[in-house]
Parts: structure tokens; sequence; C-alpha cells
């Protein structure tokens, strides 16, 4: 198997590729040098945030630098590669206003599919749901009663952008959101389109594009404030989550805080819900709290705020989230051990997600580095497709 290379690695010949001192660079991304070099050393690891900023100093995209996608030693992942392509050329040859194929499947059938690829994707079967998308999106483009497939249609391609984008697609992911935001905007429902909206920001986040993303937020939000649409509060509260998350990014903590605290106030309100999959209420507050402190640098304060929240019963797209912040906030806090049970949770609550993801690889490369060399981490890199040597 070829050596897969590591973030550190990537950025190092994006450095070199341009003839510049890690000195230049590193004045470039506004970081010091010596940071850098122990990025590139792999000795201190980039959180989402700052590998932004070390992607713009050298030109690149942040996809450039975390190198997905990437070919894992994992079968179904392979199938999901093959399939996401299906899906895109799908939703390119169907364009919202083309000529539908009409009578192809009812109401009643691309309902209960629906429901079928909601499910697998809540598993992190994102295999499972992209080989069903392959028919289930042409299917719902056929069907005669037209509001009731765009209702499904939210949904549904929220599942295609999520699912793209955790397999390592964030062009295609995006194109899936583009098309969850035209079928929400047909419905003139303020509810579905701020689900669509979150989901656009998820993809423009991911490539660091915090601002737009933010702004898409802001402006769903905006027509659901005061709104009396059924679940209207569980979508506005999941939206000040997301901007919690782009104010982060943009290096402004106190706005963070801001929506973090106003996301709580608005969960406690509405207790724990599963409305339009978001999986809303405090426990999510609390999990994306969690995330954002680690992203901000305080490992103790996330496991605190861990302590007691339950997720056994969430979704498992949720779990895996959890678990990989919990290895994160473990590695962090130097119990290295701990990471890799944490690293083995993940995994087996979503192997597919685990095994993809570019926050988990380099953990486990963390984890190498400092000599840890038990035969569950050397099993799991295996998976991951990282040489253990």
């Amino acid at each position: 198997m070829p050596a897969d290379p590591s973030v550190g690695d990537r950025i190092r010949a994006r450095r070199e590729l341009r003839g510049w001192s890690i000195r230049y660079a590193a004045s470039r991304a506004g970081t010091s040098h010596t940071t850098w070099s122990r990025i590139e050393r792999g000795i201190q690891r980039t959180d989402r945030y700052m590998v932004v900023d070390l992607a713009a100093a050298l030109e690149c995209s942040v996809i450039d630098l975390t190198g997905q996608p990437y070919t894992p030693a994992d079968r179904q992942l392979d199938g999901a590669r093959s399939d996401a392509e299906r899906v895109w050329r799908g939703m390119m040859a169907r364009p919202f206003g083309s000529p539908p194929d009409v009578g192809a499947a009812t109401v009643d059938q691309v309902a209960r599919e629906s429901a079928l690829v909601r499910d697998l994707y809540g598993r992190c079967d994102y295999a499972g749901a992209l080989h069903r998308l392959v028919d289930l999106l042409p299917a719902l483009h056929g069907v005669t009663d037209q509001r009731a497939a765009y209702r499904l249609m939210v949904p549904v391609y929220g599942v295609a952008m999520g699912s793209l984008l955790n397999v390592g697609y964030p062009a295609h992911a995006w194109l899936a959101a583009e098309r969850c935001a035209e079928a929400a905007n047909l419905l003139d429902d303020p509810v579905p389109v701020g689900v669509a909206a979150a989901n656009r920001a998820r993809v423009s986040a991911y490539t660091g594009a915090y601002g737009p993303a933010r702004d898409l937020c802001d402006r769903a939000g905006a027509d659901l404030e005061g709104s009396g649409a059924d679940k209207a509060l569980d979508v506005l509260g999941f939206l000040h989550l997301a901007r919690a998350h782009h104010f982060a990014g943009m290096k402004d903590q106190a706005a963070a805080e801001e929506h973090l605290a106003e996301a709580a106030r608005i969960a406690a309100h509405t207790g724990e819900t599963a409305s339009w999959d978001l999986a809303w209420g405090p426990r999510n507050v609390a999990l994306w709290r969690m995330a954002y402190q680690l992203d901000t640098g305080r490992p103790e304060e996330a496991l605190r705020t861990a302590t007691g929240v339950v997720v056994a019963d969430l979704p498992a797209v949720r779990q895996v989230y959890f678990w990989l912040d919990m290895a994160r906030a473990m590695t962090a806090a130097g119990r290295e051990r701990d990471a890799v049970r944490m690293l083995l949770a993940a995994e087996r609550v979503g192997p597919q997600h685990a095994r993809s993801s570019t926050a988990a690889r380099e953990i486990a490369r963390g984890l190498l580095r400092r000599g840890i060399v038990s035969t569950e981490l050397r099993g799991l890199c295996e998976r991951m497709g990282i040489p253990a040597q």
C-alpha cells in the first residue's frame, strides 16, 4: 500500500512547491514559524480553523491539505465513492424545471424509500445511502404530486449532501445542498428553507468559507424569528449552533458564545426533538459546545462539558462526532490510551465515518508518533489505510 501523506506532509510539499521558507509561509498565515514547523513535522495537530488559515497562506484549497478523498482499506467506502459519482451525474442530469419522468413512482413508494435512506445515513451507512440515492433522486423528480415530492426532497438531498461530504466530495455535496435549497424554496415555508440553509452553510464552512456560511444562516434565522410555524424553534436553535461555529472560525469568540447561549435557551424550551433529522435539544447543544471548546484550545473544559451527556440513544451519525471529539480531548490532555479507546468507540458506532475522517486519521497518526504501539491502534490504522510502522 502506498504511503498516505499526512496534513503536515501536504503542507510542507505545498510550501516547498512555492519555494517559500517556513518563516515566510508562517507570516502569511499569521502564526509563528515554530508552530508551522511543528505542524509540518506532525508534532502539533491543526484544528479545523487553523487549516483554513494555512490553506489561504499557501493559496490552495482546504481539501488540498486534508487530502480527501483517499482510498481506505474498506470495500464499502470504495463502493461509496463509485456511487458518489453516479449520484452527482444524476443530479446534474435533473435540474429543477426540467421535464419530469411522470409516473415512475408514487408518493408512498418514494416516501418509504426516503425513510430508508435517511435511516441508513443516521446509522453512518453512507455507502448504503448513496447506493439507494442513485435511483431515489430521479424517482423523486418524477412524482406527480410535486409539493409532496419537494417536501421529501429537502431531507433526502440533505442526506445526499451529508453522505457526499463525509466520504470526501465537497463539490458534489454543494450541488446536493443547492438542490435541497431549490426544493425548500418551492415550498414557501421558512422551516425547510432554514434546514436547507444549514445544509448549504455546512458545506461552505467545511471549505473554510465561514463568512458566507454565517450569512446563509443569518438570513434563514431572520425569517424564523417569531415564526409560529411547526418546528420553527428547533431549526432556529440549530442555526444558532451553526453560527457559533462560523463565528469561531472567524475568530470572534464573543459572538460564538452569544449564539451558543441562545441555542441553549431555545433547547431548554423545546427539549429533545427529532424533527428534520437535526437531533435537536440540550444534548446536541452540549456536544457542539464541547467541540467549540476543543477548537478554541480548552480540552479540559470540553471533557467537563461531556460529563453526564448520554449519547447512546442519539443517531450513530451524531454519536461518532462525539467519540472523535473525545479522542481529540484525550489526546490534548495527554491521555493517549484513552484516546485510542475513543477512536475505537467511534469506529464501532460508525466504521465508514471513522475510517474516512481526516480528524480521526490525524489523531491516529499523532498517537503513533507518540509511541503508542498497541495492537488495537495498529489494527485501526490498517483499516484506515495508514502505515503503522
